[in-house]
């Protein structure tokens, strides 16, 4: 590095420490991180934290900071311009904030601590009061978040970020450790290194900026480990790869390679293995097996071998061929994206081969890695420490006793909950299992049980127009309202019984049984080779009765297929609010959500849901309305000397009333949305097969039901005009698809990589604008382009996409496309989109 550049490794406190301030500059484009990136983050502070409670000094190297002198900068008051690095600071800044508001709530004196001596120069004037200043278009909101000011309505993605961390801090807040908060404050600030680059006034900032981030692709871990092997191999390199290396790589190819180096350093280190450092820990494998000096190459070619010999398990895990039962079972983890499980598979396999267990003894163990990852979905218990569960058992699997039962033993912890037949049973009845896991693993297990009713003539299940089919519809009708209430509160027992594994089957027919009468679908049910259809199809009527009657059978079954833990003593709760604290955490601000929208989340009803938050503190408590958008006339705050005014409170945050008192709903989240905020990968299945391909005659089929459906929601009109937008898309060449689910659906789309592209997607009574799809499409992955695409639509008269849902599925009326004002704003937005979509074309 040339004269004039001085640079120096730090941390966050080491960065912001002191009177000085360091400043966006305007060219600097807003702060852009999303969940993918604050995702990564996270998971590094997770692993750091690991590293604490370990009592290990390790450190994460997180990047490059390049700073230049501001245009206020002299001595005493130091300002310096954020050429390279603004979005890991800025993220770093907003963690600080989520950080100190989380612990502020049990004790104020956190404020105070960590906003003078991280966020603010207590005694400079002005903005020089902040120890970051970010761009314009960011300011305000950051100032709101360092200040600690309700943040409202904002097209800042600093909101988000904000949001994201006071969410995962909720997640991982252990009331029985009072110190996991203060190590993530401690990660955050002195585990997190940086690299301090100072250039000075004559020194070409933007060459220096380039030259860090346009270095060109960089070796992956698998390269730079395979150029250490070599390196010590002067003499059998060929040899070695020839034998060894080359056939390993044919086998495997390089992502399962990549994979390979991970799973060899967990079944020689266990837990203590780190996917990001799989480079450095084979270098410290290599130099441990290199010491003799007098047989360097030997041992390399020793180490070798062993990789060679594990890829070959690998291998078999990837791509089970055969039919024995393990391989069976090798298949259903495959097809359930297990991954996690891989090292103690691979274990397993190892122990087989060199005799110390047998094939009877892998099949049961491989029964409990079923039975322990199916009936953890089941319980809807987050997946995110299966990672930790698994690498840890490596080492409990040493073939000196049976592994079966040592894997059963360990697993049975209830730290782990791998729930009893007891809550097992429980949970059928009454999770919401439509949301739990990937629609590919909700397959797989009604595979599962259709399997136990021995058909005379199996149906092939894996058939991608096998969809999974809500025997009492999402949407339901009149008459099936109708039927529910013989039981009860209609729309209560829809919400707690729709998407429980009681109400769920398998089917090729989804598009044609959509919404339609029990007597109807009865008949399809009949004429099912599925034998499950076959005997819903012998009830008379289709009610909580009967949903609760088929939960139990199903049970039964399903206890009979995945053996459960060792006894472990007395069922706990039946309910885990786990997934609704997190739910609520993650509402964006702006936003509110209902009773009844939170229950069909977790697969409760509005009234214990409603019980539970009053009686408990949870943050954005206040903001779960009733279902007509208003406070309910029981709310209260749980400190009963809070004092303040929840509408008052409300509005601050940027939250509409009309005057009857009912919130905006264009700022409501629903379930879906919620689902989609915490990443449930049902959501995201959900919103990628909304729209699928079909044959002419299919097709024919959905655009009739769609119009259909159009005609009895919005209206002739509606109908009329949703039409000629869609004559005039099919002139400019346009292609149109139609959805297959229940609700028709159809849009406008664009191909593009091989990907599917839709700026709005008609309902029969509302158009949505689908960004929680579009976020994941090149380029509207871009939050600028989709915010973009927000401010045109919402230049129509009467749409009002809030910013908080630029990762959402926003949506307005379709009537209001008869207002030819409104019909003109959606024609050239969808003009504007496919230039954008197509301009590199």
């Amino acid at each position: 590095m040339e004269v004039g550049v001085k640079a120096n490794e730090t941390t966050l406190r080491g960065l912001i420490g002191g009177e000085q301030q360091l400043m966006i500059p305007l060219y600097q484009r807003p702060y852009s991180w999303e969940r993918e990136q604050l995702s990564k983050l996270w998971a590094d502070i997770e692993l750091q934290v690991d590293q604490i409670e370990q009592g290990k000094e390790n450190t994460h190297f997180l990047g490059s900071v390049v700073l230049a002198p501001g245009p206020e900068n002299s001595p005493g008051n130091y300002q310096w311009l954020v050429v390279d690095g603004q979005q890991r600071l800025t993220t770093l800044m907003v963690a600080l904030c989520a950080l100190r508001d989380h612990q502020a709530a049990e004790d104020p004196i956190h404020r105070e601590r960590i906003n003078e001596t991280h966020l603010i120069n207590r005694f400079k004037p002005g903005n020089f009061r902040y120890r970051l200043l970010p761009t314009q278009v960011d300011r305000a909101t950051f100032t709101a978040c360092v200040e600690g000011l309700p943040i409202g309505e904002t097209d800042s993605r600093i909101a988000s970020a904000y949001q994201f961390f006071r969410t995962k801090l909720v997640e991982v807040d252990d009331p029985a450790d009072p110190h996991d908060i203060a190590r993530i404050e401690s990660v955050v600030l002195n585990r997190l290194n940086l690299v301090q680059i100072i250039v000075e006034d004559d020194d070409n900032a933007f060459r220096i900026f380039e030259s860090i981030n346009n270095t060109g692709m960089r070796l992956s871990q698998v390269d730079l480990i395979r150029n250490y092997v070599f390196m010590h191999l002067p003499t059998k390199g060929q040899y070695v790869h020839d034998t060894y290396w080359l056939p390993m790589q044919k086998l495997l190819g390089h992502k399962a390679l990549d994979q390979l180096m991970y799973l060899t350093l967990i079944l020689d280190r266990g837990d203590e293995a780190q996917y990001n450092d799989a480079y450095r820990g084979h270098q410290e494998l290599l130099r441990a097996v290199t010491v003799d000096r007098g047989k360097v190459e030997e041992r390399v070619e020793e180490y070798v071998k062993e990789l060679a010999r594990r890829s070959r398990y690998l291998q078999q895990i990837l791509e089970p061929k055969g039919d024995t039962e393990i391989e069976r079972r090798l298949r259903f983890l495959n097809e359930w994206k297990g991954s996690t499980a891989y090292p103690v598979i691979m274990r397993l396999l190892e122990l087989r081969d060199s005799g110390d267990c047998t094939d009877e003894e892998v099949c049961e163990a491989l029964s409990y890695i079923e039975s322990f990852l199916i009936r953890r979905l089941i319980s809807g218990v987050t997946s995110g420490n299966l990672n930790k569960i698994f690498m840890r058992l490596t080492r409990q699997l040493t073939g000196e006793q049976q592994v079966a039962d040592v894997l059963r033993t360990e697993l049975s912890a209830a730290r782990l909950y791998w729930s009893s037949d007891e809550q097992f049973r429980a949970d059928i009845r009454s999770k919401a299992f439509y949301w739990q896991g990937r629609t590919a693993q909700q397959k797989l297990v009604l595979r599962r049980l259709e399997e136990t009713y021995d058909p005379k003539e199996r149906v092939d299940l894996s058939d991608k127009k096998i969809t999974i089919e809500h025997v009492l519809p999402q949407s339901p009708t009149p008459d099936w309202l109708e039927t529910l209430a013989s039981e009860g509160e209609a729309e209560r027992l829809h919400k707690e019984l729709v998407h429980t594994l009681g109400n769920l089957t398998l089917s090729g027919y989804n598009s044609e049984l959509g919404n339609m009468s029990f007597a109807k679908k009865r008949d399809f049910f009949t004429r099912s080779g599925v034998v499950m259809n076959q005997e819903i199809a012998k009830q008379e009527r289709w009610g909580k009765a009967e949903i609760e009657a088929r939960a139990e059978r199903l049970a039964t079954r399903a206890i009979e297929i995945w053996p459960g833990p060792l006894d472990s003593g007395p069922v706990g709760p039946s309910r885990d609010w786990t997934l609704l604290h997190a739910a609520l955490a993650a509402l964006p601000a702006g936003t509110w959500t209902t009773y009844g929208d939170l229950a069909e989340l977790i697969g409760s009803h509005a009234v214990p849901v409603g019980a539970h938050l009053a009686k408990t503190s949870l943050l954005n408590a206040h903001r779960v309305l009733n279902a007509s958008g208003q406070v309910s006339k029981g709310f209260g705050w749980a400190d009963e000397d809070d004092e303040r005014d929840v509408h008052e409170v409300l509005r601050a945050e940027g939250i509409k009333f009309d005057e009857a008192g009912k919130a905006d709903r264009t700022q409501l989240i629903s379930a879906r949305e919620l689902a989609e905020l915490l990443g449930l990968p049902a959501a995201l299945d959900i919103s990628e097969a909304e729209l699928l391909p079909g044959d002419q005659g299919d097709l024919e089929e959905y655009e009739r039901r769609f119009f259909e459906q159009l005609g009895e929601g919005s209206g002739p009109q509606a109908a009329g005009a949703v039409t000629r937008l869609l004559d005039w898309w099919r002139a400019r060449g346009g292609e149109i698809q139609f959805g297959r689910s229940a609700g028709s659906s159809c849009a406008p789309i664009i191909k593009r990589d091989g990907k599917t592209l839709a700026m709005i997607r008609f309902y029969a009574d509302t158009v949505e604008v689908p960004f929680g799809t579009l976020k994941r499409r090149p380029p509207f992955d871009d939050p600028i382009l989709r915010d973009q695409l927000r401010r045109r639509l919402n230049d129509a008269p009467g749409i009002e996409l809030p910013a908080a849902k630029i990762e959402l599925y926003p949506s307005f009326k379709t009537i209001l496309l008869v207002n030819e004002s409104v019909w003109d704003v959606v024609l050239s937005s969808l003009d504007w989109f496919t230039q954008t979509v197509t301009k590199d074309e």
